[in-house]
């Protein structure tokens, strides 16, 4: 017991149950689901009480560009128009799931974020503790938003942590699976199967390696044939980016090249909130992926190196990226790694329910203001 409480993880060997570390004090997981359950409730009511939902719903975030392409895997058909830009994962599960249970396809959009979230919660608690887990749930707002009204993330964020526990039970073919579905939710997957390829190529695990490599391509190549059919090109999602990604249309810039002069844009045309969080989410990225390679912790995740080689990729291909309105949107991209980052800061967590459950709350009423305004849930203004 002395030694679990010096340290945050345990390992264990591959095909055993993960232990997770605790102090005796470490929220459960029958606690850490309340806690959800309480900001899903208190963001619905506060919600409720200015808007309806679903027409909240309907036009947030990318709901509708990934409406139009369930259309057009439905119809198997592009009628013309602009052009979606979007991945097809998360459309092709709304498309399965409304079919599944005869639903409109908004609805579907609801449960998959909803269900994604529970999951990814679960999931979290699993790997990195219940101190994580609680904090994860308050600490960005936009969570709470992306998993009410919708939004690709709990999806990704399910099927990367999925493939992260897969690993560290030695399943490295489901793993990769997992991943690479993943990857055709959000493209910034394939993080995690180069992660994964570079923990097997230092253990020399060629024929793991190949495995894994033939599932990743596979899943790329089933992904690809319909986009050929439909749109006419297998990389028509990527052509589509390149007009946010500056006069040169690289994807990538120097380390905060793009970040900080998004920064100044963001304070001229946003309040300044969204410069303030936008900064603390850089610090966290920055800290993070730092103090997990540090000699105090280096021990720790040497024994999970897939999801710090994940984490530092991660974190610096959004710190790279070239996109104008980086600053504004940063919180939202980094929180696929949030769990990661705060398990490497874990010792800064409070480890106290009032504040725990005092920030939960906090976090449902701004995810609420966010969508329908500060002054209709909090009665002011901001200055």
């Amino acid at each position: 017991m002395k030694s679990i409480a010096k340290s945050w993880l345990r390992g264990e060997p591959a095909g055993r149950d993960v232990k997770v570390a605790s102090d005796g004090r470490e929220p459960s997981l029958v606690e850490v689901l309340l806690m959800l359950a309480t900001i899903f409730v208190l963001h619905l009511w506060t919600l409720w009480r200015v808007r309806n939902f679903w027409d909240v719903a309907a036009f947030w975030g990318d709901n509708r560009p990934y409406l139009r392409i369930v259309d057009i895997i439905r119809n198997w058909h592009f009628s013309g128009g602009e052009r979606p830009w979007h991945f097809w994962g998360f459309p092709y599960a709304i498309a399965g799931i409304s079919k599944l249970f005869s639903i409109p396809g908004l609805m579907a959009v609801v449960m998959i974020s909803m269900l994604g979230s529970l999951a990814v919660c679960i999931l979290v608690h699993r790997l990195y503790g219940g101190w994580v887990a609680a904090a994860f749930l308050f600490m960005n707002y936009l969570w709470i938003i992306g998993s009410v009204e919708g939004g690709s993330e709990p999806l990704f964020m399910c099927l990367l942590y999925a493939a992260f526990l897969s690993v560290r039970s030695g399943r490295w073919n489901i793993a990769a699976l997992l991943a690479s579905l993943g990857t055709t939710v959000r493209p910034v997957g394939v993080l995690a199967l180069i992660g994964f390829a570079i923990v097997l190529i230092r253990r020399k695990s060629y024929r793991q390696l190949a495995a894994i490599t033939l599932i990743g391509l596979a899943i790329g190549v089933l992904y690809a044939v319909p986009l050929r059919i439909i749109l006419g090109s297998p990389f028509e999602n990527f052509s589509a980016y390149r007009g946010d990604w500056g006069p040169q249309g690289w994807p990538l810039t120097y380390p905060l090249g793009a970040l900080v002069p998004s920064f100044f844009t963001t304070w001229a045309e946003f309040r300044w909130p969204n410069l303030v969080m936008g900064a603390v989410w850089v610090f966290m990225a920055l800290a993070g992926s730092v103090a997990m390679w540090l000699p105090r912790h280096r021990e720790k995740w040497s024994m999970h190196q897939p999801e710090a080689l994940f984490t530092s990729m991660y974190s610096l291909f959004f710190l790279s990226y070239n996109y104008s309105d980086i600053a504004y949107y940063f919180p939202r991209f980094l929180l696929p790694v949030a769990p990661l980052l705060l398990f490497s800061l874990r010792d800064w967590i409070p480890k106290d329910r009032r504040v725990l459950w005092g920030g939960a709350a906090l976090s449902a009423l701004l995810s609420t203001a966010a969508v329908v305004g500060f002054r209709n849930v909090f009665g002011f203004r901001l200055p």
